[in-house]
């Protein structure tokens, strides 16, 4: 109690050289390609699928060659896995060929890009090589805008995976519940679930697993990029906006998130928020780390502090002190005032405000 540690703070120290890298997930796609291979190949209930082409893309003598083989190329496993599966469950309508437990994927478990393969064959199955630990987000309760520190790592060794799937959602055992797992390892912008009278508290979240804690979003990349979108979110007018006609309690759930409008920037605008944000993650890093602002950090702010002091609206302003960004907490407090009133710009109530009554 005195060190400030709760019940579930510390639980183990992980060894760096435990945590799981991209060679790790490669090595749990090796394992798990043979693997299902080998079932596909000799289970009995899928007898019939080797000696068919009906409803298939596969030829004839494709099939025989995948039948036979000991190796096969990612593509070639990929086009093997969909149609093995689109022949088990049989026509629309109509009685599935085969149980979901021949075929042998997990829910959700599915192979359609050779380059994402690694990461879905992680998250079905677990590590077995030298890596075993992932990071794990679950929020923040600091309350972090842009980036966070947190510790947190889960052990997704295979029989820990195994354990989780098999039992998640037991009531009797008070287990938790895996969701949306084909998201896992994939980053985006998450948030803070609960804030009263304080703005929406967006992030940047890394490849992970999470919870429900550390709900996150992903905006299509043709449309809008992560920077910007976390920008966006990160602005005063978005959290008026959702504070006073989406939802006004102190937790803000994905769906209000889902039902704020989010105007499509124009290109000139989406790259200043992008600019805006890579320096505010500069600043943040900085602020994290306890250090000073680097001299190229403050000389990038300098004209956005200008700039918003001789054109923006007054009550944007930088303060006298923060004016000369001697700290990282001076750099990230003026380059949230300049996303403010991009995002005013943006939803067309600039100099409207202030927008600060949460």
């Amino acid at each position: 109690a005195r060190l400030g540690i709760g019940k579930t703070d510390l639980y183990r120290i992980v060894p760096r050289n435990l945590v799981a890298d991209g060679d790790d997930f490669r090595f749990a796609w090796q394992r798990r390609k043979p693997e299902l291979l080998a079932r596909w190949q000799t289970h009995e209930e899928l007898g019939p699928f080797w000696h068919t082409t009906l409803d298939l893309d596969l030829t004839r003598r494709q099939l025989e060659k995948l039948h036979k083989a000991k190796t096969v190329t990612d593509e070639d496993f990929i086009a093997l896995c969909r149609e093995i599966q689109r022949w088990a469950a049989g026509p629309p309508n109509g009685k599935r060929r085969a149980p979901r437990e021949a075929v042998g994927l997990r829910s959700s478990e599915d192979y359609t890009d050779a380059d994402d393969a690694p990461r879905i064959a992680t998250i079905y199955n677990g590590l077995s090589g030298r890596g075993r630990f992932v990071p794990y987000r679950k929020g923040d309760p600091d309350g972090n805008q842009w980036l966070t520190s947190e510790p947190l790592f889960i052990d997704w060794s295979q029989p820990s995976v195994r354990f989780l799937f098999d039992n998640s959602g037991r009531r009797e055992e008070r287990m938790p519940v895996v969701r949306n797992a084909a998201l896992y390892f994939t980053s985006g912008v998450t948030y803070s679930l609960h804030g009263n009278h304080v703005p929406v508290k967006a992030r940047l979240q890394d490849s992970c697993v999470f919870d429900a804690g550390g709900s996150r979003m992903t905006p299509p990349k043709e449309l809008l990029t992560t920077e910007a979108f976390l920008a966006i979110l990160n602005s005063n007018a978005f959290s008026f906006f959702l504070k006073k006609f989406i939802k006004h309690n102190q937790d803000v759930e994905i769906n209000d998130v889902r039902m704020m409008p989010v105007i499509m920037p124009t290109k000139d605008q989406a790259k200043r928020l992008e600019m805006l944000a890579g320096l505010a993650f500069r600043a943040k890093r900085h602020d994290l780390d306890g250090t000073h602002p680097d001299n190229a950090l403050v000389a990038a702010v300098r004209p956005v502090e200008a700039e918003l002091f001789a054109r923006g609206p007054a009550y944007l302003h930088p303060g006298a002190q923060q004016k000369l960004l001697a700290t990282a907490a001076d750099c990230l407090a003026v380059l949230e005032r300049a996303v403010s009133w991009e995002a005013e710009k943006l939803y067309g109530v600039e100099a409207l405000g202030p927008f600060d009554e949460f």
